[in-house]
């Protein structure tokens, strides 16, 4: 199998403890984690039924060009840090709120997701927004600490999982950007350079710099 155990060094983090371990099924290839997602935008990954797509810079088929960047290379995020094997619950269906912009606002949703996994951030090849991106619902590094069989978990979320039925069910997702640095997150940005972000950075600041077309003025990029 191409895939089986193939490690991109580029994709993973000196600092973060699991990336040597590999994501293993019966009669698949074994696949390494990833400690950098994809901006895949602040909430919308892509609605198949509309064809609607996020606002970031990746969703599913996505082929833009630079040109498509009218916020500019430099306030647009390409990737941040993530952590890998992050667990999740998905698969709950459309949310039946809007945006949400703190933890309390997201745990309802969550817990409507009946699907809990230990696997988010570990197959490297697979383009869905839980296993290869991140989305600026919420500040980096933010908990979302739900109870899963008696124990607090910082969990991520996903509405469905990208084409799991065809072209009928949209996805949302809540994957924070994290990290095993202290109080911050490391991002690459279109134009190349790479930025520290702090995890009390402010909420619109952060979702700003995860659009491509938002038009927003970013007062504050550090």
């Amino acid at each position: 199998m191409a895939l089986d155990r193939i490690v991109l060094p580029i994709f993973q983090c000196p600092s973060d403890p699991n990336t040597s371990r590999l994501h293993e099924e019966t009669g698949k290839p074994s696949l390494c984690p990833i400690s950098y997602g994809f901006n895949h935008g602040t909430w919308l990954v892509v609605d198949p039924s509309t064809k609607r797509t996020g606002d970031g810079v990746f969703y599913p088929n996505s082929f833009l060009r630079l040109a498509s960047i009218t916020d500019g290379t430099s306030q647009t995020i390409l990737a941040s840090e993530v952590k890998t094997w992050q667990p999740l619950r998905r698969n709950g269906g459309k949310p039946l709120s809007a945006i949400p912009n703190t933890p309390a606002e997201l745990i309802p949703m969550m817990l409507t997701a009946p699907e809990f996994r230990e696997t988010g951030l570990t197959e490297w090849p697979e383009g869905r927004v839980h296993q290869t991106g991140y989305t600026s619902t919420i500040a980096p590094n933010t908990k979302v600490l739900v109870d899963v069989n008696g124990e607090l978990r910082d969990l991520d979320y996903s509405s469905w999982e990208e084409g799991a039925d065809g072209l009928l069910t949209p996805t949302y997702a809540a994957v924070t950007s994290r990290s095993y640095h202290s109080g911050l997150v490391q991002s690459t940005h279109l134009d190349g350079s790479v930025r520290t972000y702090s995890s009390t950075i402010d909420l619109s600041t952060w979702r700003a710099l995860s659009t491509r077309a938002g038009s927003e003025i970013v007062k504050e990029t550090e």
